[in-house]
């Protein structure tokens, strides 16, 4: 293997792919991962590396989230239980697991597909994430507003913001939730990671009915 590679993989991974091949990944012009049965990261290929970087993430993505890093510590809020539920669960099963999910930058709308697929034996997981739509956000569809804390923030000095949409709950209406590009691009310490209603409903409930 390549040194490059090398650097992007545990050594012990490779032999677990079974008919999986590493180069074909390495090719995925998405980001791929891949998962030991603990669910720590045995493999980055260069599109994980590439997304970070082209979302200002690098390099404190690489140094917080590196090989060997525990996957759950990438995941914030309520989707943390979300996808480590589902992980464990192709796990087990060994049957594949498939997910549409957003994530946007403040002037990007980008959806995104991905596929889980269990090694054999319970021996891991690769997952693929591959683009659908990217095209800039549509003001009238998702209307910006500014980063007022006082509109946002809860009781507890907190904003709530979607972990899949990123929009924010307004605080005096409990349907509300907020497109603030601002806080998308530098999130405040003091938010808070849930789900919207929406979100919540079509991305995340369909999936397990």
């Amino acid at each position: 293997m390549p040194e490059e590679d090398m650097s992007r993989c545990i050594p012990e991974f490779p032999p677990l792919l079974g008919g999986l091949s590493l180069e074909a990944l390495q090719e995925e012009a998405g980001s791929v991962f891949g998962l030991f049965p603990d669910l720590t990261i045995g493999y980055l290929n260069s599109g994980w590396f590439r997304f970070a970087a082209e979302n200002d993430g690098e390099p404190a993505i690489s140094e917080r989230f590196g090989l060997g890093s525990y996957i759950g510590s990438a995941i914030a809020g309520e989707a943390k239980d979300f996808y480590l539920e589902r992980f464990e669960t192709a796990l087990r099963s060994g049957q594949v697991w498939r997910h549409e999910y957003e994530c946007s930058s403040e002037a990007v709308f980008r959806t995104f597909h991905q596929t889980v697929y269990p090694l054999a034996g319970q021996a891991g997981l690769v997952v693929v994430n591959s683009l659908v739509v990217e095209r800039p956000h549509d003001a009238a569809e998702r209307p910006p507003h500014p980063p007022l804390a006082g509109l946002y923030c809860n009781e507890h000095g907190l904003i709530s913001q979607c972990s899949n949409c990123r929009r924010v709950h307004r605080r005096a209406d409990p349907e509300r939730w907020d497109w603030v590009p601002a806080w998308v691009a530098s999130m405040p310490e003091n938010i808070t990671h849930t789900f919207c209603r929406t979100c919540f409903e079509y991305y995340f409930l369909r999936t397990v009915r």
